[in-house]
């Protein structure tokens, strides 16, 4: 495997992570919902990370039903927290989809 491979399979993996977490995120801020498969029992739905674009960061969503965006507004102060980004907007981008941007923290460098 050459260095690009080998760079492309590690942003692979890290946006994989990031969407593990944004979705473990989803659950934790209250964005999950309660429900039933018949062969597991009781199960926890929570909305589904379906894409990621970067420069700006850009995670596509899908909503559970009864959800509007102004759900993930009102959750997007604590969403921003706990990816230490200095914001999260909300985007709605049809039925159903909604789109959450990054704001990266700006760093000072320095003391």
């Amino acid at each position: 495997m050459n260095t690009r491979d080998q760079r492309e399979r590690m942003r692979q993996m890290a946006t994989q992570q990031l969407v593990q977490r944004v979705e473990k995120i989803l659950v934790g801020v209250g964005l999950a919902q309660a429900g039933y498969s018949v062969a597991g029992g009781r199960t926890t739905i929570s909305p589904e990370v379906i894409s990621v674009a970067e420069r700006p960061m850009r995670l596509t969503i899908h909503t559970l039903p009864g959800q509007i965006p102004d759900d993930f507004v009102k959750a997007a102060p604590r969403i921003a927290d706990n990816l230490d980004v200095a914001e999260v907007h909300v985007d709605r981008l049809g039925p159903s989809l909604i789109q959450l941007r990054l704001v990266p923290k700006i760093r000072r460098s320095g003391g």
